[in-house]
């Protein structure tokens, strides 16, 4: 061991092309204790060949030292040669040690491979075998984690979570924090979440999604404060942070944060629609339309700013610019439905009731069982004298809302003056 220690002494000293150097050369005359301990220094440092060259030999004299043939494996999957790890893998009986956890290699290979339920057949198998055997339920646990099965990976993450010393590379409660909250079950996953420390964008943007569910809005604001603090250009954050900051009453720091992330993000009609509205709370009115044009300049199909724009426009009776927007809307091929129903009270508002008739006929097929609608129609007609193709647009205005006394006594008027 005394040349392997020396190699390693030189590695850490910087001496990286000297340190292998020394081990290549001392391999052949090493013995097969020293020679398993170059191969895991060689695939250590990703010298894959090397390993694999030294791993190949040894199965060659040892064939049925399956720890070898389970190593050798390892290697052919880091070379992505799925035939040789099939191979080598599938030499090993079912009555040795090693068969286990050939099973799992072979569950990951036909993971990657996208035949998950292949792999999870593998791994089922190995279950049976060793029903305790902690990295079983660890790889059932990721299988179904990397499948979005987030249920079905809960109970293997809560098994495996006492043995998290043993899977070093991934936190299990944050595993089982993400699986919590993605089926809902805020309550629980904020327990895990408090319970690490959370030091990438993606964990804290879910601790604070997690936090928001439960009007937790103190640890939403904070968390995704501090994620912003890591990447200020995680910009989808900033429309959450923003409804947290108002949820909690801080109009002006929701309004600031959102100014931030149209400065990080400027193609984001979210976040134009966002300050749009809390414009709209802080009696902004002029910025509120700019920031909706804006949005809408983004996504002419955005139909929650058209309607929140077109809502503004009628509230300060601005028919003209109504009319413009709808105009420049249905210029775009496939413009949402709503601005035909839009258009058609833009129109009868300015009394260009032909287009407005035009525009409301357009808009019938999609909104026929929307009440709203079927009652502006239906008194729309009233009011152009088609009293008779009112009247069914009204009936079935009152089937949704039966209890429009309005309505009714209408119809009865007009049935007793046949």
């Amino acid at each position: 061991m005394e040349v392997i220690e020396q190699a390693m002494h030189l590695s850490k000293d910087g001496h990286f092309d000297e340190a292998i150097k020394k081990l290549q050369s001392y391999t052949h005359e090493a013995n097969d204790e020293e020679r398993l301990v170059i191969a895991e220094i060689f695939h250590e440092w990703g010298l894959l060949n090397d390993a694999k060259m030294i791993y190949e030999d040894m199965l060659v004299h040892h064939p049925h030292e399956h720890e070898i043939r389970l190593s050798l494996a390892e290697i052919y999957t880091d070379l992505n040669d799925d035939e040789a790890v099939l191979e080598v893998l599938h030499e090993i009986d079912p009555s040795e040690p090693a068969y286990v956890p050939a099973l799992v290699q072979l569950a990951d290979l036909y993971q990657t491979q996208g035949l998950f339920e292949v792999a999870e057949q593998k791994l089922f198998e190995a279950k049976d075998i060793e029903p305790e055997e902690p990295i079983i339920d660890f790889a059932l646990a990721e299988l179904s984690f990397s499948n979005g099965e987030y249920q079905k990976a809960i109970p293997f993450y809560e098994k495996v979570i006492k043995h998290q010393d043993e899977f070093t590379f991934v936190d299990v409660k944050e595993r089982l924090a993400e699986c919590l909250s993605s089926v809902g079950n805020w309550e629980e996953a904020l327990k895990y979440f408090q319970q690490i420390k959370l030091e990438t964008p993606d964990a804290l943007f879910k601790y604070g999604y997690t936090a928001y569910q439960l009007e937790r809005y103190d640890i939403s604001v904070h968390s995704w404060n501090q994620l912003l603090d890591l990447d200020p250009e995680y910009t989808s954050v900033y429309p959450y942070l923003a409804k947290a900051y108002e949820a909690e009453g801080a109009l002006p720091e929701a309004y600031d944060i959102l100014v931030k992330g149209i400065n990080k993000d400027k193609h984001n009609k979210e976040l134009f629609y966002t300050i749009a509205m809390i414009a709209l709370r802080l009696d902004r009115y002029e910025q509120a339309e700019d920031y909706l044009q804006q949005s809408i300049a983004i996504d002419p199909g955005y139909e929650d700013a058209i309607e929140e724009l077109i809502t503004l426009f009628f509230e300060q009776e601005k028919w003209e610019q109504a009319q413009e927007l709808v105009e420049e809307l249905m210029k775009y091929e496939g413009y949402p439905e709503v601005v035909n129903w839009y258009g058609a009270k833009i129109f009868n508002e300015l009394e260009e009731f032909d287009k407005s008739k035009e525009l409301f006929e357009k808009a019938y097929p999609s909104f026929k069982d929307h009440s709203k609608f079927l009652r502006e129609y239906g008194f729309f007609l009233i009011e152009e004298g088609e009293h008779e193709k009112a009247k069914p647009v009204l009936i079935d205005y009152l089937k949704i809302e039966p209890e429009d006394e309005e309505v009714q006594e209408f119809l009865g008027r007009m049935d007793e003056g046949k």
